[in-house]
């Protein structure tokens, strides 16, 4: 026995180790309900701006189908439509059927008299595909009957059933001419060489004129051509002269 009377421990203890609480399960839980609903909340808000925006462009379609079919109903499409960008003075017309909204004319070819001759090439100018309106027809010419801006086309179907050996005398000329009083002022001209190969039996091939012009009140516009010999006509499609008024001389 030691000298403060207390007698020796035989049973030794040991103290657990008390680990740190973790945070409750609803804590952790509730936390992540709020993140996850948050998230849900900006999905809907994008998704709803989204659906806003395909609707008020689906409905801005529809009045601009709408405006466009009441436009078209009420035959002023041409007046109407993009009225910015369309020239105010173009004018809609209601189509072809009291004729061409504008003076035109077009005239086909016909059987060539005397292919000697230095008159003007002759058109069919009543039947078939040829018509007059505010154009007159005069001795193969096209009379203006308005003042102002004309697109003049002549079209010519050509052949040959056996080319000359002499390549001087291979050379045509194919001019739209105005007459003007007693002047002839030529317009549009082309200078070709119809055979290729000298001294082959045949040759075919077409000339074809075109250009936009002024034209006042009363000029004559014809077709001229230097070997009439070489004209085939072939029905109303391949041989033709017309004009048609792009504009008139001054504002309306």
């Amino acid at each position: 026995m030691d000298k403060y009377g207390r007698p020796p421990m035989s049973v030794f203890t040991v103290e657990d180790y008390i680990q740190p609480s973790a945070p409750s399960i609803s804590m952790v839980s509730r936390k992540s309900g709020r993140g996850t609903l948050l998230i849900q909340a900006v999905l809907l808000f994008f998704s709803l701006l989204a659906l806003c925006g395909a609707a008020s462009e689906i409905y801005y379609l529809m009045k601009v189908e709408s405006s466009i079919r009441n436009l078209l109903l009420n035959g002023s499409a041409t007046q109407g439509m993009i009225q910015g960008n369309v020239p105010q003075k173009m004018i809609f017309r209601p189509g072809f059927r009291d004729g061409p909204p504008l003076p035109s004319a077009h005239v086909t070819g016909l059987v060539v008299g005397d292919p000697s001759s230095n008159s003007p090439l002759e058109w069919e100018h009543t039947r078939g595909l040829a018509f007059l309106h505010e154009v007159e027809y005069n001795n193969g010419s096209l009379v203006c009957s308005k003042s102002g801006l004309y697109f003049i086309y002549s079209k010519l179907q050509l052949g040959s059933p056996k080319c000359p050996k002499d390549t001087k005398n291979s050379v045509f000329s194919h001019q739209v001419l105005k007459r003007s009083l007693n002047s002839k002022i030529p317009m549009i001209e082309s200078i070709r060489r119809f055979c290729d190969i000298p001294g082959s039996s045949t040759w075919r091939g077409s000339s074809f004129l075109g250009g936009t012009f002024m034209l006042a009140k009363g000029n004559e516009v014809y077709v001229s051509m230097s070997h009439k010999n070489l004209i085939r006509v072939q029905g109303d499609t391949m041989t033709f002269f017309g004009m048609f008024m792009v504009s008139t001389a001054f504002d309306q």
